[in-house]
C-alpha cells in the first residue's frame, strides 16, 4: 500500500485572484480553498481528498451514485438488465457521447478501462473490476460477466479513461503519466494548472445534465487562518475541514454557512499485532489480544470527541466500513470499550504484564512494556498523543514517542516497523473496500510488495466471512455477515479506534444556494464519493428552481466566522481504492 502523502503547501503569502464569483454574461466561477494541492489528475496514480474531488467533476463512470441515498442511476449507461444468476449484466449506452476533445466514448472505452485495470492490477480499480469480463455488444451494448456473483453490481462507479489517449501510454511509463492533457468526459475539464490553484472549466461535450457553473477553481492556502481570511474577503467561495472550535464559533449571519456532514471518517490508533514478521519488529506483547484490549479500555473517547472533535464526531467502536451509516457495528453497553482503567490494568495483570520494581512500568521476563509511538506531523495525530500516551502511562505502558512526516510514517509502516501509530481512514459506500484491507492475504510479508493491513492483523475467520460477503447477493444476509466481521475485528481490537469525525465546510451563503448533501440528510456537500453539488449549486438569485432545502439548513450555523484557535483538521485517508488514506 502507498500511503498517500499530505502535499500542503508553505506559501509565503496568499497569491491574489479573481474575485471568487463571477456571475458575469461570459462567465460564473466557484472557487474552493484548500490546504492540498493536487497529486496527479491520473486516476492510477493519486490519492488524495482532492485529487478524487477532481476526478469526479473530469472522469466519467459507467453509473453514478444518488445523491440522496447511493442508489445507482444512469451516468454513460441509461439503462441496465441481468441475467437470472447476476452473473451477465447488459448496459445500454447513451448514443453520440464525446470526450472534452471531440473524440467518441463508447462501450469500447470502458472495456478498455476494466481490462487494463485487471491486466495491470491498478489499485484505484482492481477491488472493483477484478471479477469483471466486458464485451462490447455494439457501440451503445456493454455486456459485463462476473466469475463470481458481485453485490455491488450493476453499479459500477469506477473512472472510465480514454482509450485513444491512455493506449499511448505504457505500463511503464504509465506512473509518470500526468493526464494533464486537457481531455476527460466529465461535466468539467482542466483548464489551468499552476502551484497556487488549479483550474477546471465546464465540458462542452458533457452528456449529462448543464451545470450553471463555468468553470471551477481550486485554491491552495498555507493554513486554515488564510483560507478562512480568503472566505471572509470573497476572494474563495467555500471551502473544507473548517477546524473544529473555529467550526463552533459560527452564528447567525447572512454571509457564510457551516455544515458538518459525515460520511464515516475515523481515526484509530493501529497496533502491530504480529500476524507478519518478514518484514517487521514490533513488540511481541501486542500479539496478545489481551494488551490490545487493555489498551482500547485504557482510552477515553467520549474525552477525545471532547477536547479533540470540539463535539463534532462519535466516540469510535469498530473500523467504519462505509459512508452509509447502517452498515456500521452496533455495539451493546456492556461490550463498549468504555475507559475503564481498573479493566485495562486488570487485564494486562492477567496477560502477565505486571510493575515488580514499582517504577511505574509493567515487566515481564526481564522486558519493560515500552511501545514505539509514531505520530504524524500532518493532520489531527498530535492533538490526541499526550490524550493517549499518558492514559497508556496510568496503566503502566511506557511510550517513545516521535513526531514523523508522513512519507516517513509510511515507510515505517509498510516494512511493519512499528508499535503504535495514529492515522485513520474515510471509507467508500459499498463496505468490501474497506474490509478487505484487514484480511490475511493484505500483511505484509514481502518488503518489495506493501500490503494493506496496516494493524499486521490476521485472523481465518474474519477471511473466511469476507469472502462470503464479497458474493453474497442477499442484503439482508450480507449485512448480517459484515456484521459478525466488524463484531471478530472489534474483540480482536488491532485497532483502538478513536472516533467517528465530521467534515466540517463553510460556504458563502450571500453568492450560493442548492446546495446538495451526499447523502441528503447526514453527508457534506464537497468532498463526497461523486461530488453531486457541482451540478446542482446556483448563484443566488439566479432565478433556478432550485434552492437550499429546509433540511440543509435545520440544525447549521449561519455566521460571518471569527477566526478561533486550534489546529486544522485534515482527514487522515481519503477514499479509493487501497489508497483510502490521505
Amino acid at each position: 500500500m502507498r500511503r498517500l502523502l499530505f502535499a500542503v503547501l508553505l506559501l509565503g503569502a496568499v497569491v491574489a485572484v479573481p474575485t471568487a464569483v463571477r456571475a458575469t454574461a461570459k462567465k460564473v466561477t466557484f472557487t474552493v480553498g484548500q490546504l492540498q494541492n493536487i497529486d496527479s489528475l491520473n486516476v492510477t496514480v493519486g490519492g488524495l481528498v482532492i485529487d478524487y474531488e477532481v476526478w469526479n467533476l473530469i472522469w466519467p463512470s459507467l453509473t453514478n451514485m444518488a445523491a440522496k441515498d447511493f442508489s445507482p442511476e444512469p451516468s454513460m449507461a441509461l439503462s441496465w438488465t441481468s441475467s437470472s444468476d447476476k452473473l451477465t449484466w447488459t448496459y445500454k449506452m447513451r448514443a453520440g457521447m464525446k470526450w472534452s476533445d471531440g473524440q467518441p466514448m463508447t462501450a469500447d472505452d470502458v472495456k478498455y478501462t476494466i481490462d487494463r485495470a485487471n491486466t495491470e492490477q491498478w489499485n484505484s480499480h482492481i477491488s472493483t473490476t477484478a471479477n469483471l469480463t466486458a464485451k462490447v455488444v455494439d457501440a451503445t451494448t456493454l455486456e459485463i460477466k462476473t466469475s463470481v456473483p458481485d453485490p455491488r453490481l450493476p453499479a459500477l462507479g469506477v473512472y472510465i479513461i480514454p482509450k485513444h489517449t491512455y493506449e499511448k501510454v505504457s505500463k511503464d511509463d504509465l506512473p509518470n503519466y500526468t493526464a494533464d492533457d486537457k481531455i476527460g468526459g466529465g461535466p468539467f475539464m482542466l483548464g489551468e494548472q499552476q502551484k497556487e490553484f488549479t483550474t477546471l472549466e465546464r465540458n462542452p461535450n458533457w452528456f449529462g445534465k448543464k451545470p450553471a457553473i463555468d468553470e471551477v477553481i481550486f485554491r491552495f492556502y498555507a493554513d486554515a487562518n488564510a483560507q478562512y481570511q480568503a472566505l471572509k474577503s470573497g476572494e474563495i467561495d467555500a471551502l473544507d475541514g473548517v477546524p473544529e472550535q473555529t467550526y463552533a464559533s459560527i452564528k447567525s449571519s447572512d454571509n457564510i454557512v457551516g455544515i458538518a456532514g459525515n460520511q464515516g471518517g475515523f481515526s484509530e490508533l493501529s497496533m502491530n499485532s504480529g500476524c507478519s514478521s518478514k518484514p517487521g519488529d514490533g513488540n511481541p506483547a501486542l500479539k496478545d489480544k489481551k494488551v490490545r484490549q487493555a489498551i482500547n479500555y485504557a482510552i477515553d473517547r467520549d474525552l477525545l470527541v471532547t477536547k479533540t472533535l470540539n463535539g463534532y464526531g462519535k466516540p469510535g467502536t469498530a473500523i467504519v466500513p462505509s459512508a452509509d451509516p447502517s452498515w456500521d457495528l452496533q455495539v451493546s453497553a456492556d461490550k463498549m470499550y468504555k475507559y475503564d482503567p481498573a479493566k485495562a490494568k486488570a487485564l494486562l495483570d492477567e496477560a502477565g504484564w505486571k510493575d515488580t520494581n514499582g517504577d511505574g512500568v509493567r515487566d515481564k521476563d526481564g522486558k519493560e512494556l515500552k511501545l514505539r509511538y509514531f505520530d504524524r506531523s500532518e493532520g489531527d495525530g498530535g492533538k490526541n498523543t499526550g490524550f493517549i500516551t499518558g492514559w497508556l502511562k496510568d496503566v503502566g505502558i511506557a511510550t517513545d514517542v516521535k513526531t514523523m512526516a508522513d512519507d516517513a510514517l509510511t515507510a515505517v509502516i509498510g516494512q511493519n516497523q512499528f508499535d503504535l501509530f495514529t492515522w485513520g481512514w474515510v471509507p467508500f459506500v459499498d463496505p468490501d473496500p474497506e474490509l478487505s484491507y484487514f484480511t490475511k492475504e493484505q500483511a505484509t510479508t514481502n518488503p518489495e510488495a506493501v500490503g494493506y493491513n496496516d494493524a499486521n492483523w490476521c485472523n481465518d475467520q474474519y477471511g473466511a466471512l469476507y469472502q462470503q460477503q464479497h458474493t453474497e447477493l442477499d442484503p439482508v444476509k450480507r449485512h448480517a455477515i459484515v456484521q459478525q466481521m466488524l463484531s471478530i475485528f472489534y474483540d480482536e481490537a488491532p485497532y483502538a479506534v478513536l472516533y467517528k469525525y465530521d467534515d466540517l465546510q463553510a460556504f458563502r451563503s450571500d453568492r450560493w444556494e442548492n446546495f446538495v448533501r451526499q447523502p441528503e440528510k447526514t453527508g457534506p456537500v464537497l468532498f463526497t464519493n461523486t461530488s453531486p453539488a457541482y451540478l446542482e449549486l446556483r448563484p443566488k438569485g439566479s432565478g433556478s428552481s432550485g434552492g437550499t432545502s429546509a433540511a440543509l439548513w435545520a440544525g447549521i450555523g449561519v455566521a460571518v466566522v471569527a477566526i478561533g484557535g486550534g489546529g486544522f483538521w485534515l482527514r487522515s485517508r481519503r477514499k479509493g481504492s487501497a489508497d483510502e488514506r490521505e
